[in-house]
């Protein structure tokens, strides 16, 4: 028998994270009804961000900090960046349209999925495949989420 491990710090933040993302899409979702628009709210959401990190950046590392960071930029580095937009405008989107349950729902079903597929692959850091196989209280864990899921899903009347 395992016993459960305490929550660690990380995994708290992420709760917290996660809470947060409701209510940042909530906002997001008044300031595009008042007027901002979708992209309206996306950029200001966006640029509230890039203000925070640079003026901690800056007090961290210096002034010179943006020079040394393009000295090392490669292409694929405007990746996260397309996928953080897609992933703000995706859920501020299924909030209007289907609100934040089943938005929440399916957010967290498809990043489970590629959390266990880039785990798998070894994309994440975590040794993958042969060395360390996920276990079975993972695929357990997965399968009750699809069937959550399902069953929130058939609750709002979509599935």
């Amino acid at each position: 028998i395992h016993r459960c491990r305490p929550m660690t710090g990380a995994a708290i933040l992420c709760l917290v994270a996660g809470a947060g993302l409701v209510v940042q899409n909530a906002l997001m979702g008044a300031m595009a009804a008042r007027g901002a628009g979708l992209t309206g709210a996306l950029l200001c959401n966006s640029l509230v961000g890039l203000s925070l990190l640079g003026l901690v950046e800056a007090w961290r590392s210096g002034p010179a900090f943006p020079l040394r960071l393009i000295e090392r930029v490669e292409p694929w580095f405007v990746v996260p960046g397309l996928l953080g937009t897609l992933f703000v405008a995706a859920c501020l989107y299924g909030y209007r349209q289907q609100g934040a349950t089943v938005t929440v729902t399916m957010v967290v079903a498809g990043q489970l999925a590629a959390g266990i597929a880039a785990d798998a692959a070894g994309l994440t850091g975590r040794r993958s495949g042969i060395e360390a196989p996920l276990g079975w209280q993972t695929w357990i864990g997965a399968a009750l989420l699809v069937v959550g899921a399902v069953l929130v899903l058939r609750g709002r009347g979509t599935a």
